[in-house]
């Protein structure tokens, strides 16, 4: 029999894994990465370019198809073991052999399954059935959904398990294993309810198990189902063994142990993401006498009370009763009563002296026969008497154990409480889940894009049954129609399920029942609180409930939070950052809210106590954004951010000038310094617009100017017009009188200098020399960013440490955190990998306190290549494959450079294990994100880093062709594909005229350490040993003189295959040391600038 691997190498069969090169599954970056191993894994081969872009791109193709294509194959490749995505003469393949997927894997099982069962080996096709059905992870295609990939593969997997299951089930029916058959039976059934096959496989199983009424009814059912549906009547078979079963004897089955469940109902339907929530509550259940399950309206907490009372199968008794209907205290007793069947507490007034003493005692008296679990649902809206009613209960009776529901705590001494929360929503979460399983049940075939899914989830709050009730919604509208009819829920998620009680009928219904328990301060504070989309401290309660002509000031406001807090409506926890408690209401408790602010009239003195909050919060953060408060500050910000953007946004929307200028300013600082400039960008045109002919006074001044100078120092890179216009507004402020921020001062006299060098570095020098410390670090960090874009490293590195002493002075954790940044880069430039680890790690520290995600991602890069450089080669690989891993927007601020020098990276790994193919390809790919379709229209083609890359990967493809040859560095890996020296030429071409092209764009900012970088690259093609040989010595002289300017230039040494030293020494072997010196002596004699100037010109003179 063939031998099936131990695991296999690409699993699909759940969410997507290839092998890494580790070995182990890891999961592939991005969808459509996930889509290309889904193509290949069903094609059981290998699939044309032409096919792959069909299946990954649907009908849309993208313009240079190839190219995309490879990129998207260089990214899995990235995290992939060598050799598993192999080149094909079309197109590409799997290499994992005949079962290295799960998908043929499970072919073969069901394959040994069948085997076994036709040679009477029943054990052995069940044991080979189970091992094909380990193999699913999850639901196949999910991560797909709305593709026709995601469709073709859960076909394909859901007829592959199906047909394992029938193996399993008759083979288990055969080896007398009924309760498995019977299992797996069900669930076929479920997809093929009137398969007579398989109805006959079931009625066998129900008799073998000695179940033979069971087995007849099911027969009976099964008569009723096909003659209503189908209008025909069971086959011969079927009827033959329903006659045999009625000949003979009924088998009696012993009986079981009598429990008694009162009031317990059956549930429709799986309960879906509550296992631990159960497991929690039987926990407290066996340890106390009364466990309350707390919580919102909606969340399924009489589902999960149902649930426990079903599974307490050692607990003699079990009652459950339901308190929503009842009304008054009074009436609690009589439902504990009319639960327990006391028919006579109906003839008399439950509210009599006798009567009451005769149902308590014969209440008492039936819970405290026997050992038993009492479940009293609903208790919110009678607290006081169910409390009441519950703590006599447990007084009088020892052997009783409670577990109520309620949204509101009972309160009494015995009560522990279980707060029951919202299921999670991610994409593989149980409220996803609970969606796809009650919308298939409505819809059988609908669409369920998980990310669509998920993020309706999500705004639904994970609450179970607004979830059931949009999928409900499937019958009639897609998952993207109800996504976007959302902003309308309480009219769209009506129309629950018939049986179930008025309040949970419609999502409305679940939060009235709450609001009409509260007091009118309660509702009123609920109304004004509705407008914060991102929960609130208490100082912001009080502040929004304060404002306008219906303040709430004269009632207690955070009493009514409490009570609001107490009945479920809003919940607190304690932000670990900041420390400060934080209340939140669900989106659905919140837009119920908003409706009752609109009917109350009460809207506008809510915007207007919002907005004051708003501008009184970020004046006070800006003044605090530096020095020794700056992480606390970080920290109140980022709690309050979205609530601020929804101001912001409102504010632009209503012409509210100051509220715009004051709330922007504080965000757009913020933004800045965590490196989310596409925020600012985002937002600063609008802002400008919404400003425009507001003359602002006081304080409103320096907002003003903080939103001008941020806006035209953002924009100056990404959209100059917008700059033009904000540079003009800050200069018309700063005619008035000096602002009162000497920092507002320095970055507006900065931004004011932009364009004109000599001005811009005499208020440099000036703030370098200040005496203000923040003022001091802020200067000599600039001041060493110009000095490097010089050529002057050495200076650089003096004026960054003093940038770093300065920083610490302030005790200002950005500063000192930038200064530490920017100390790592310049000796990354100069090759010194263990300073340049050092401070990286310091950078690291700071700017993750402040979670300036931006910096961080390029401090892994950096991280990353010099572990490579210093020789931690594994450490640089797991940094640089977690690095890749993440998905970044194609359209963001730096999606370019992300893969560009992610791919980069890797490629140096590559080159140091000896494996210059695979190190050139992914040169290549870096290069291609450069010059692909999105980076051409977001003009990506003029990026610095790809001169850099093409420097890069001409050094790489010489040390190929030096191993092809036999040279010093050894033989590349066997079967590597030989490398194409006219390719290197023609490289080299390109990265000529790109040099040439990009210092005639931009000549006064002449980037001295690319432009040597680029000259670098240029000059070790021309002096290889081939092209030298070739051209004469003319040709190798300028190499020569280029090489010498690019060192003079400082040429960038961040990766290992630009450091100077040991491409010097090979042109040293090759070309002689005299000849070198000579041109590193002249060069010597030129400053940085005609440096780079010479080198331009050589570089212009050569003829390729």
């Amino acid at each position: 029999m063939e031998s099936a691997p131990a695991r296999p190498r690409v699993a699909v069969l759940g969410p997507v894994l290839i092998e890494d090169r580790a070995g182990a599954l890891a999961e592939p970056s991005g969808t459509r990465g996930k889509s290309l191993i889904v193509a290949l894994a069903l094609a059981r081969g290998g699939l044309s370019v032409p096919a792959l872009v069909e299946d990954l791109w649907d009908d849309a193709p993208p313009r240079q198809e190839r190219a995309a294509l490879q990129t998207l194959v260089s990214r899995v490749r990235t995290n992939s073991a060598d050799g598993i995505l192999e080149s094909t003469p079309s197109g590409y393949a799997l290499a994992v052999g005949a079962h290295g997927t799960d998908l043929d894997l499970a072919r073969l099982r069901l394959d040994r399954a069948r085997a076994a069962r036709s040679a009477g080996d029943h054990r052995g096709a069940v044991d080979e059935a189970n091992a094909g059905l380990a193999l699913w992870r999850g639901e196949p295609g999910l991560e797909l959904a709305g593709s026709r990939l995601g469709e073709e593969l859960a076909r394909t997997a859901d007829g592959l398990r199906n047909e394992l299951l029938l193996v399993r089930a008759r083979s288990a029916r055969e080896s007398g294993d009924t309760a498995t058959a019977l299992a797996d039976l069900q669930e076929l059934l479920r997809v093929r309810p009137l398969d007579e096959a398989l109805h006959a496989e079931r009625i066998r199983a129900l008799a073998d198990a000695g179940r033979r009424s069971d087995a007849l009814l099911a027969f009976a059912e099964l008569k009723e189902a096909l003659l209503d549906r189908l209008g025909t009547r069971p086959g011969a078979e079927l009827v033959a063994l329903n006659a045999r079963l009625l000949a003979e004897e009924d088998e009696h089955e012993p009986a079981a142990p009598r429990r008694i469940r009162i009031g317990l109902r059956t549930a429709p339907n799986a309960l879906v993401g509550r296992e631990y929530d159960l497991e929690a509550i039987e926990d407290l259940v066996a340890t106390s006498r009364l466990t309350t399950i707390l919580g919102a309206g909606g969340l399924g907490k009489t589902r999960l009370a149902h649930e426990v009372g079903h599974r307490a199968i050692h607990t003699p008794t079990v009652v459950l009763v339901e308190l929503a209907s009842v009304r008054t205290g009074a009436d609690v007793e009589l439902a504990f009563a009319s639960t327990l069947g006391i028919r006579e507490a109906r003839a008399v007034r439950p509210t009599e002296p006798g009567a009451q003493l005769d149902l308590r005692s014969r209440i008492l008296g039936m819970l405290s026969e026997r050992e038993t679990l009492l479940i009293v649902d609903n208790c919110e809206h009678i607290a006081d008497a169910a409390a009441a009613y519950i703590e006599d209960i447990l007084s009088a009776i020892p052997t009783v154990r409670v577990l109520a529901t309620s949204r509101a705590p009972l309160a009494i001494g015995a009560e522990r409480v279980y707060a029951l929360g919202p299921l999670p929503s991610e994409k593989d979460g149980p409220a996803v889940e609970l969606f796809a399983e009650r919308a298939r049940a409505a819809r059988p075939g609908v669409v369920l894009p998980p990310d669509a899914v998920a993020r309706l989830c999500a705004r639904l709050d994970g609450l179970p049954l607004a979830i059931e009730l949009a999928a409900a919604r499937t019958r009639s509208l897609s998952v993207e129609e109800i996504e976007r009819r959302l902003g309308n829920r309480f009219a769209l998620l009506t129309g629950g399920e018939r049986t179930a009680p008025e309040r949970h009928r419609t999502l409305f219904a679940v939060i009235d029942w709450s609001w009409n328990l509260l007091a009118a301060s309660e509702q009123a504070l609920m109304r004004r609180l509705s407008r914060f989309p991102d929960g609130f401290s208490a100082d912001a309660a009080e502040a929004v409930a304060g404002a306008g002509s219906g303040s709430l000031l004269d009632d207690p406001v955070l009493d009514d939070l409490d009570a609001l807090v107490t009945q479920s409506l809003v919940t607190v926890s304690e932000d670990p950052d900041t420390g400060i408690l934080r209340y939140r209401m669900l989106e659905t408790v919140r837009e119920f809210g908003d409706l009752e602010l609109v009917a109350a009239g009460e809207a506008d003195d809510v915007q207007a106590g919002m907005d004051a909050w708003a501008v009184s919060f970020a004046r006070d953060a800006l003044a605090h954004m530096h020095g020794p408060d700056q992480v606390p500050t970080f920290a109140r910000v980022t709690a309050e951010q979205d609530n601020l953007v929804a101001v912001l946004r409102s504010a632009l929307d209503g012409d509210r000038p100051a509220t715009t200028a004051g709330v922007f300013a504080v965000l757009a600082y913020y933004w800045s310094l965590r490196s989310t400039h596409t925020e600012v960008l985002g937002f600063g045109t609008a802002v400008l617009d919404a400003l425009a002919g507001w003359e602002p006074e006081g304080d409103d001044r320096e907002t003003a100017a903080t939103c001008y100078a941020l806006i035209g120092g953002t924009f100056l890179f990404a959209g100059l017009r917008t700059a033009v216009r904000a540079i003009s507004r800050l200069r018309r402020l700063r005619r008035g009188a000096p602002f009162a921020d000497p920092r507002l001062g320095a970055i507006a006299g900065l931004v004011l200098a932009a364009g004109h060098v000599e001005p811009g570095m005499r208020l440099l020098a000036e703030f370098s020399r200040s005496t203000d410390p923040e003022l001091a670090a802020m200067g000599c960090l600039l001041t060493a960013q110009l000095q490097e874009n010089a050529g002057e490293l050495d200076d650089a590195l003096a004026t960054a440490t003093r940038a770093h002493e300065k920083a610490i002075e302030a005790q200002d954790t950005w500063s000192r955190a930038s200064a530490a940044q920017t100390l790592a880069q310049l000796h990354s430039q100069l090759a010194h990998p263990h300073e340049a680890l050092a401070w990286a790690e310091s950078a690291h520290e700071g700017l993750a306190t402040l979670r300036a995600a931006g910096d961080l991602r390029q401090l892994d890069w950096l991280i990353a290549v010099n572990a490579i450089s210093a020789g931690d080669v594994d450490r640089g690989r797991r940094l640089l494959e977690n690095y890749l891993h993440e998905e970044v927007d194609r359209t963001g601020f730096d999606y370019v450079d992300y893969y560009g020098i992610g791919f980069a990276g890797m490629a140096e790994i590559a080159l140091a294990e000896g494996d210059y193919a695979r190190g050139v390809r992914l040169y290549d790919d870096a290069i291609g994100v450069y010059t692909d379709d999105t980076a051409v229209e977001r003009d990506a083609t003029a990026n610095p880093w790809l001169t850099i890359l093409g420097a890069a990967l001409i050094a790489a493809r010489l040390r190929a062709h030096e191993a092809e040859t036999g040279g010093t560095e050894g033989a590349g890996p066997a079967g590597a594909d030989p490398l194409s020296r006219a390719e290197t030429a023609e490289a080299a071409r390109r990265l000529r005229v790109r040099l040439l092209v990009s210092a005639r764009l931009s000549p006064p900012y002449l980037d001295k350490p690319v432009i040597g970088t680029g000259l670098l690259g240029f000059a070790i093609w021309m002096l290889d040993a081939e092209v030298g040989a070739a051209r004469g010595d003319e040709w190798v002289d300028a190499g020569l003189e280029l090489f010498a300017l690019a060192g003079r230039s400082n040429s960038r040494q961040d990766i290992v295959s630009l450091h100077r030293p040991p491409l010097a020494e090979r042109v040293r072997r090759v070309w002689g040391d005299e000849r070198l010196a000579a041109a590193e002596a002249a060069a010597a004699t030129l400053g940085r600038d005609a440096a780079a100037v010479r080198g331009l010109e050589v570089l212009g003179d050569v003829r390729v």
